[in-house]
């Protein structure tokens, strides 16, 4: 009995060991992520999403310069048609989605280069929650709409994949406890049922 609660000891303290080198481990990541995450973004020096959907009869892409947006900081809408010989004009109007409590903002769009038809527009959303930017375009085959929904945070927040790692990082820790529990349990249970036997004779 004295053998086994001194070996159940043992173990209980390098399964802790093993935990805190996994939470190191986890937070450490986590740290990098951090750190990297922005730098990458501002290395790639592209659009941050980009969609393809049908504004009427045209077939466009929609991008994003920052997604999720931020409150009040400016976003460039792109707009590259899959024809560039249609020769398109429009607006974006931004619309505040369910919830969210502001009016519609409309903003024209530019033609930023001619041979492909691109037509961009710097937009702004003064409140965090959801929106819809809504793409009007007019061309030779008529008028249409697109639109693309987006939730505006606030400038520093924690992005949503990294809240959830961190709020789950309990969680796996705990699993890892388990599973090196279960592991062991499975290690001495052959060495506990022969310590036993032995303690039988001597106690008769």
């Amino acid at each position: 009995m004295i053998i086994h609660t001194l070996m159940s000891k043992i173990h209980w303290k390098r399964g802790w060991r093993y935990g805190l080198r996994y939470i190191y481990a986890l937070f450490l990541a986590l740290f990098l992520l951090l750190m990297f995450t922005p730098v990458t973004a501002l290395a790639k020096g592209g659009p941050a999403s980009t969609t393809t959907l049908a504004a009427g009869s045209y077939i466009i892409d929609i991008s994003l310069s920052q997604n999720p947006p931020y409150v009040d900081q400016p976003l460039t809408v792109t707009i590259q048609p899959h024809n560039p010989a249609l020769k398109l004009s429009g607006t974006v109007i931004v619309e505040p989605g369910l919830g969210t409590d502001a009016t519609n903002l409309t903003t024209p769009l530019k033609v930023t280069n001619a041979s492909k038809g691109t037509l961009t527009a710097s937009v702004h959303m003064p409140v965090r929650g959801a929106w819809n930017i809504s793409v009007h375009l007019n061309g030779p085959l008529g008028s249409g709409v697109a639109t693309v929904a987006v939730t505006v945070g606030s400038p520093g927040a924690m992005p949503f994949w990294l809240a959830w790692t961190i709020g789950m990082s309990p969680l796996v820790f705990i699993a890892i406890w388990i599973w090196h529990q279960y592991k062991y349990r499975k290690q001495i249970e052959p060495q506990a049922v022969a310590l036993k036997q032995k303690q039988m004779p001597e106690q008769s």
